[in-house]
């Protein structure tokens, strides 16, 4: 009976020390999100953090289609997405939802000191491109991410595009054929993870060609979007090994 009982408590003991340290853990990560609501005011701590991921995608595109824009908040993940140096994020809305000119205007209010850091790329007419780089204010000009806007055009028009000139093409049909037409046409690498804001795991039509070896991750909404939920879908897509259309 003395053995049952000794074996009882040590058993209750040992629950007692893993919810205690799961606790602190706990209490230790809400501190350190807190902290780190805008990495790049507390960039000495998030740089830690930055480097614990294994990779970040080289091409994020976040899907708004099922929500109205946010355009702070978006401006915020151009933001993130520049300090754990991710080289490409796109914005996609299948019913030309995202205006490029107020994604920028909002970014350069919010933060305009990045600005020498980024390379405004499809749907960014020359206005936008010059008045960045006139805001710049003395800085030189070093980009380190790219920002593009995407829509239905991109996936429908594209496809019509790419049959056209693989038709008109006096080369024999292939594969081959059919990838250095799409790259000609559209010279964007792949997505690796796509964000897709909302409920359901659609992709809305989002670049069929273009997705073959893509993470898909879900992110309820963009609105008042936290750093600590933009980080843990980079730690995910960390984690996972790339499909390579398995």
């Amino acid at each position: 009976m003395y053995n049952i009982f000794k074996l009882l408590f040590s058993i209750l003991l040992f629950i007692a020390h893993f919810l205690y340290a799961f606790y602190l853990w706990l209490v230790n990560q809400t501190i350190y999100f807190k902290q780190l609501d805008d990495p790049w005011l507390n960039r000495s701590t998030a740089e830690d953090y930055k480097y614990s991921l294994r990779k970040t995608p080289s091409h994020l595109v976040v899907s708004v289609c099922q929500e109205e824009v946010s355009y702070d908040d978006l401006s915020k993940l151009i933001a993130w997405s520049l300090f754990l140096e991710i080289p490409i994020i796109s914005f996609y809305h299948n019913n030309n939802g995202i205006i490029p000119e107020k994604v920028f205007h909002v970014f350069k209010k919010k933060y305009q000191n990045l600005l020498p850091k980024l390379k405004w790329g499809i749907e960014f007419n020359d206005d936008i491109k010059f008045e960045s780089k006139n805001s710049i204010n003395g800085y030189k000009w070093e980009p380190r991410i790219e920002v593009n806007v995407l829509t239905s055009k991109h996936s429908k028009l594209q496809l019509v595009n790419v049959l056209q000139n693989v038709c008109h093409s006096k080369e024999e049909f292939s594969d081959k054929l059919v990838e250095s037409v799409i790259g000609n046409i559209y010279p964007l690498i792949e997505p690796d993870l796509v964000v897709i804001c909302g409920d359901s795991c659609t992709t809305f039509g989002l670049l069929p060609w273009h997705t073959r070896v893509t993470e898909f991750l879900i992110l309820k909404t963009h609105y008042n979007v936290k750093f600590c939920k933009f980080f843990k879908l980079m730690e995910t897509f960390s984690r996972h090994e790339q499909r390579y259309g398995k």
